[in-house]
């Protein structure tokens, strides 16, 4: 830092400093100008001097030539001597000669020789510094005698003389240099005196306010200053700048006094915000979790028990009610996931799989679950699936329907008539994978666009109040497509529809297999049924695989609706093949199958996975087996009959459900209990193979039991027993309590009969060993008739009268003979599986539970396998189908129907 007087001197060194420059600015400009002179003056010189020494030897070449003309015509070297003696003497001449027009010396003379690089001054291009560089120049004039040229006459001139002639003209200039950098030097000190001592003493003020803040001082201008002037009016800014400077300082210093308490209203203020936000967010999070885990609870209930119940042998009909039960129980908690699902990515916690997948059976996955709902709503609801789209990618499945089913989730909740369309294509050249949902909706304003993928937001108020949702689906849609890399966005107009679409960035594991037409298949089809959106992906396969759609024509194949040819009663006229497409359960179906109306039935919403293989079925000339068949046998379970098994929970129902579901996995040594402390006491007594422990119990809750066991086990030196969380807490830290507890893993409530499956082959160490299949259909050696089904058909009676019963024994027992003879006709697969397939259905509706079990393996071996039946195959049928119809008149105390139909039979 410096010090006080080093900081005084600063003025003076810096004015100092400024005169010094000064003086060095004249004194460079006065060499500059001297050095450019004095090169002038000497190159004037130069050239002058050139010329004089040039015409003074040429006229004295001329002399010598005049005088030495008729010696040198009459070759008189004597003369020419003579002559040349006087030249020799003259000041500075070197070299005299005449020459004869040969070029050979006549006569010379001098103290030089000639030189070859002597200076010739009859060129025209010489130069000063040429002729500074040499030591001699010459000049040549011819001897002329009667007007002819009788030698040439060369003097050589010495130029010592130039040098100094030269020194005389720097001497000079030098002269004048000194002079005038005197009177520069003179003008330059004055003036540097007039302009510094004002800067100086300005300077010394702005120092002293520097060092010593003293504002208050002024710059005051010396004796001989104008203050007009420059530095007048920088004394005069600078006193103004100061002004402002103090007054700025006034301001501060009130301003100060009421800083300390303005800044601690508002740093408690913020901390009171502080303290509200995380109380908020802890809030959220423990309301959350705490939702979720009372919501889960009874949910365990009620989806593991419709898991069972459809998983039970049942008719038809009755497992699609358990199934309708486990779907809504599903989509429920689809909700409560969305919720979750939101809190996950808000935290930034939300995690992605990279596993082998089919776009395509995403796309099924989502309009299957969404058909009922769109069905009825009376909306039509189709996916179409480019060609061009690969058969499998890397990427998380859930995930992705997650996106598109919000996309259809939220196209049909804004649709009251019309359709919904889902599209997969492929865009860039195969790189990225477009989903779309496009509906024939209400449409979103302009103005509400930008904000449709916000949290919680709707086109306006009344939206969540008419339509139902939280908002939450199109943001965590939004996000999730952020996640993988693509991009989201939506296209709509007000009263028209909407489209919704993401673009994901595709890793093709297997590439597309595109169906085409094989040469000999009539290219012309026939599309017949209403909904727009399932003609236009129908429309849209059958012109990518080659074909062509008309409006009618001889042969042409058809597409039409299963209820349009059941009401016709009969195949369109001159038609080719015929698919039938008709919803799930819709008894249309079946019907046109059995009675040859149809070759094939598919279901609506199309589900790509059968809609390829009857594509490439009538690509190809194939047969449709296996396409449209009832559903197949169920889910084989494992069973763990030799595991032992504790369950703690407080809740009663959720230790039936976990009971009725061990059972039927096959497990019967089930202890529970109540609360964690008789866990403990439990696993203390007795030796288990798996404890299912609810997290949240009184007494001793489950995850202080499983720290008390686990201490328990070191202490006596016993093995570790496999402990298992089944808790309805998926967020929050309870969800994580488990890893803390020393537990083995999670089972989270509500679970499925594979998920407990799962963890009871982890607790065992070993591969589940599965049960044989269980099928809907009773095996012929059932009982001839189902009891339920025999129930359900008398309930319905009370309401419909008593004449039911006979009536539907009556169409039974008029039209099963009927479709036997069809059975036993059939010359290939395809019509045996039809044929097979109606006469169970009817054997189903009136509970011929051996009759139908007999027809289902027929027909499987006919749809799936290919293969027509044998005699031994269709050999029990008459007789069991006469037993059944005999069996079911009896049941219902009707008359026989007679022998006649025995002898049919």
């Amino acid at each position: 830092m410096p010090t006080p007087a080093a900081a005084a001197s600063a003025p003076s060194r810096a004015a100092g400093s400024l005169a010094a420059r000064l003086g060095r600015v004249v004194l460079g400009a006065v060499i500059v100008a001297l050095a450019a002179g004095t090169a002038i003056g000497a190159w004037s010189e130069v050239n002058r001097y050139a010329v004089d020494t040039r015409q003074a030897l040429r006229g004295l070449a001329i002399v010598f030539a005049s005088a030495s003309a008729g010696a040198a015509a009459a070759n008189d070297a004597a003369g020419v001597h003579a002559a040349l003696r006087g030249i020799g003497r003259l000041d500075g001449i070197v070299y005299a000669g005449l020459t004869r027009p040969d070029g050979s010396a006549l006569a010379e003379q001098g103290t030089g020789l000639r030189l070859a690089d002597d200076l010739d001054l009859d060129r025209d291009d010489i130069t000063p510094l040429a002729l500074i560089l040499a030591h001699t120049v010459k000049v040549s004039v011819p001897v002329v005698e009667n007007a002819r040229i009788v030698g040439q006459v060369t003097l050589i001139y010495e130029t010592k003389d130039l040098i100094g002639r030269l020194l005389s003209v720097v001497r000079n200039a030098v002269l004048a240099a000194l002079l005038a950098m005197a009177v520069g030097f003179a003008v330059a000190w004055r003036l540097g005196r007039a302009l510094t001592r004002p800067l100086t003493a300005l300077a010394r003020t702005m120092d002293a306010v520097r060092q010593n803040h003293d504002y208050a001082r002024r710059a005051d201008l010396q004796p001989g200053a104008a203050s007009g002037d420059e530095v007048g009016r920088l004394a005069t800014s600078f006193n103004g700048l100061l002004d402002a400077v103090r007054e700025r300082d006034h301001r501060l210093i009130e301003h100060q006094g009421r800083l300390e308490q303005e800044v601690s209203d508002r740093t408690h203020d913020l901390s009171e915000a502080k303290e509200a936000a995380e109380a908020a967010n802890s809030a959220k999070s423990s309301f959350l979790a705490t939702m979720s885990h009372e919501i889960r609870t009874p949910m365990n209930g009620m989806l593991v028990m419709a898991e069972l119940l459809a998983a039970a042998e049942l008719p038809a009909r009755q497992r699609r009610y358990a199934e309708v039960i486990a779907r809504s129980g599903q989509s429920l908690l689809a909700i409560i996931n969305d919720i979750l699902d939101f809190a996950k990515v808000e935290a930034g916690k939300l995690t992605l799989e990279r596993i082998a997948l089919d776009p395509a059976e995403v796309a099924d996955t989502v309009v299957t679950l969404f058909g009922e709902r769109a069905r009825g709503k009376g909306l039509d609801l189709a996916a179409i699936v480019a060609p061009d789209v690969p058969l499998s990618i890397t990427g998380d499945p859930v995930r992705l329907g997650q996106i598109l089913g919000n996309f259809v989730n939220n196209a049909l909740k804004f649709t009251e008539s019309g359709h919904v369309l889902v599209r997969l294509e492929t865009r860039d050249g195969g790189g990225v994978l477009r989903l779309s949902v496009t509906d024939t909706g209400i449409g979103i304003p302009a103005e509400t666009l930008p904000s449709i993928f916000s949290a919680f937001s709707q086109a306006d108020g009344s939206t969540t109040r008419r339509f139902g949702g939280t908002g939450l689906g199109l943001s965590i849609a939004e996000r999730l497509v952020a996640a993988m890399g693509g991009r989201i966005g939506v296209e709509s107009e007000v009263g028209t529809g909407s489209t919704f679409w993401a673009e994901i960035p595709l890793e093709v594991l297997a590439a597309a297999a595109p169906v085409r037409r094989q040469a000999g298949i009539g290219p012309a089809v026939v599309i017949g049924v209403p909904g727009p959106a399932t003609a236009a992906a129908l429309a849209e396969g059958l012109a990518a695989a080659g074909f062509t759609l008309v409006e009618a024509g001889e042969g042409a194949h058809a597409l039409v609706e299963a209820a349009d040819l059941a009401r016709a009663g009969r195949r369109p006229a001159g038609a080719g093949r015929v698919l039938a497409l008709a919803p799930m359960g819709d008894p249309s179906g079946a019907a046109v199958l059995s009675s040859g109306l149809a070759d094939a039935l598919l279901r609506w919403p199309l589900v790509q996975g059968e809609w390829r293989s009857a594509l490439a079925a009538l690509a190809t000339g194939a047969t449709f087996a296996g396409i449209g068949a009832e559903a197949g046998p169920v889910a084989a379970l494992p069973r763990f009959p030799a595991a032992r098994v504790l369950v703690a929970d407080d809740n009663p129902l959720n230790r039936e459900v976990a009971v009725e579901a061990l059972g039927r996995l096959g497990v019967t040594r089930v202890t529970t209990v109540e609360d964690g402390y008789r866990a403990l006491e439990a696993a203390r007594e007795g030796m288990f193979d798996l404890i299912l422990m609810d997290g949240s119990m009184p007494v001793l809750d489950g995850f202080d039991a499983a720290r008390a066991i686990r201490q328990w086990e070191a202490a006596e030196g016993r093995g570790r027993t496999f402990i298992v969380a089944a808790t309805a807490h998926v967020v929050g830290t309870a969800a994580e309590a488990w890893r803390g507890a020393g537990m083995d893993g999670v089972l989270a409530k509500p679970f499925t009969l594979t998920d407990l499956a799962r963890t009871l082959a982890a607790a065992l160490g070993e591969a589940a060993a599965p049960d044989a299949p269980e099928t809907e259909q009773a095996a012929p050696s059932a009982a001839l008739l189902d009891p339920d089904t025999l129930a359900n058909l008398a309930e319905m009676a009370e309401g419909a009268g008593s004449s039911f019963v006979e009536r539907v024994l009556g169409l039974f027992t008029a039209h099963a003979p009927d479709g036997l003879a069809a059975l036993q006709a059939a010359g290939d697969a395809e019509a045996a599986g039809r044929a097979a397939h109606g006469l169970k259905s009817m054997s189903l509706n009136v509970g011929a539970a051996a009759l139908a079990g007999h027809l289902g393996e027929i027909e499987h071996a006919a749809r799936v396998e290919g293969r027509v039946p044998d005699e031994a195959a269709l050999a029990p049928l008459p007789g069991l189908l006469a037993a059944t119809i005999a069996a079911l008149h009896g049941h219902f105390d009707l008359p026989d129907p007679g022998t006649p139909w025995r002898d049919a039979a």
